[in-house]
This record gives structure tokens, sequence and C-alpha cells, in this order.
């Protein structure tokens, strides 16, 4: 198959939506990995899709990425019903981790007024929010802020989180899909995410149907990293029956 006709079932595949991996369109286009990830490159110069680790996806969710406000007014009565369901998983003398995150945050104000609970965050207003919590022992992990998210991340918060250890992470993602895994748009800060995926006993992923089958530009961990995935009604049925398939426990709120 030439050049010409390769571009075309890619460009094809990536405009219905799709994101794409260099493994599955070598084997369908039967060619080697090295001339998929060429052919993708040229189509990357040309505007027509945006690479990502191990594929790419369409132009405009590998790297978008709205602010916190902006983000804040997005599925509203969702995220409040996914926090509260997220809320009644924590208990007593936890020690959980919130990165950061609209429904993260809406989490960390339902919890303001628990007994005997640490709490571990690399995110300023959920520092903030939790800082006159007598009953929390509130642990912040220190680095550079990022304006975009509050989160703070870095080498500093980096060898934090590789030192501790939690029972549950409770952590917001811009995208969830069944072969891309977790993602966010922020390089950095995917990686911070990364390493409280590694800190915790417990996954369990605050999103809203929104981001199931979304993704964006950096990996955080696969999706078999996740416990637990908390959403709304709207959720793809498949993609909780995929997740069923895999082991991971699905709560739906409202």
């Amino acid at each position: 198959m030439i050049s010409v006709q390769r571009r075309k079932i890619i460009i094809d595949k990536i405009n219905s939506g799709m994101p794409l991996s260099v493994s599955e369109l070598s084997r369908e286009l039967g060619v080697s990995p090295m001339t998929v990830r060429r052919d993708l490159s040229s189509l990357e110069k040309e505007g027509l899709l945006a690479r990502t680790h191990g594929g790419a996806v369409p132009v405009g969710e590998d790297s978008e990425e709205p602010s916190y406000t902006e983000k804040v007014n997005q599925y509203p009565v969702e995220k409040l019903a996914i926090a509260r369901k997220a809320a009644e998983l924590v208990k007593d003398g936890d020690t959980i981790l919130l990165n950061a995150g609209t429904t993260v945050m809406a989490l960390a104000q339902l919890l303001k007024e628990r007994q005997n609970l640490t709490v571990v965050t690399n995110t300023v207003n959920v520092a903030m929010e939790l800082a006159q919590s007598e009953g929390i022992n509130l642990v912040l992990t220190g680095g550079s802020m990022r304006t975009k998210s509050y989160a703070m991340v870095g080498s500093l918060t980096e060898r934090v989180l590789q030192e501790i250890h939690v029972q549950k992470a409770f952590l917001g993602v811009n995208g969830l899909s069944i072969e891309h895994g977790l993602t966010t748009p922020n390089m950095t800060e995917a990686h911070t995410n990364s390493l409280m995926v590694q800190a915790a006993d417990e996954v369990i992923i605050l999103a809203d149907h929104s981001k199931i089958g979304r993704v964006t530009l950096s990996r955080i961990a696969p999706i078999t990293a996740i416990t637990t995935l908390i959403t709304d009604k709207d959720a793809p049925r498949d993609f909780i029956k995929e997740l069923a398939k895999l082991g991971i426990e699905t709560i739906v709120a409202l």
C-alpha cells in the first residue's frame, strides 16, 4: 500500500473522532510501526491530527486545556453528585490524596467537617479549602503552581509523592478511555498524577460523562490502574460494561 493510500485511511479514521494507536495502524495497514509514525508525523505537520504517546488524536483534543474557572461552569450538577458519592467512600481515619480538578474540589468542600482524616494534596485551592478544618491533618506537596489548574508540579512535588503512601487517591482527569487510559493535556501534570496513582492502594476516578472516550495529550496511567470510577447517569453503558470486564467498579451518581 502506497503512502497516499495509507494516509487517506488514517485521515478517515481520525475524522471520525477516533484516537489512533501506532500498533493497531501497523497491523491494519500491513506496515512497520516506524512507517506509521512517519505517516502520523507528516499528517501532524499538515495540521490534520495531533500526535500523542503511542498514537494520535483529532486536532483540538490533544492539548486544549480550559481554565479552572471555565471548568467550574461545566456540568456543575453532575460534579456535585459525583463528589457526594465520593465522600461516602471516605471514612474517619483514612489517609487520602486529592489532585486538581473541579470535581475533586467539590469533594474537598464536603470533607471540611470530617474528623481524624489525613489529606495529601498538590492543589492550592483544595489546600485553602481545608486549611481551617481542625479534624483534618493537611499535607501539602509543595512545587511550582500551574495557573490553569492550581496544581503544584515539578521535581519537589514528585519527590514528596515518591515518599508517601495513601489508602485512597481521588483523582480528576481530562480524558478516560479503555485503550488510552487516563489522560490530561499537560505532560508535567500527567507525570505528577501518575505518581499519585502509584502511591495509593485504591485509585478512584471522579469523571462526568464528558470525559469518557476523550483522549488528551499526556497519559497518566492505563485504565487498569483504576479501582473505581464515579460518574453520572449519562455515562455510556458500553463503557461501564467494558470496565466491569476488567474488574473495575463503576458508581453512577444521580
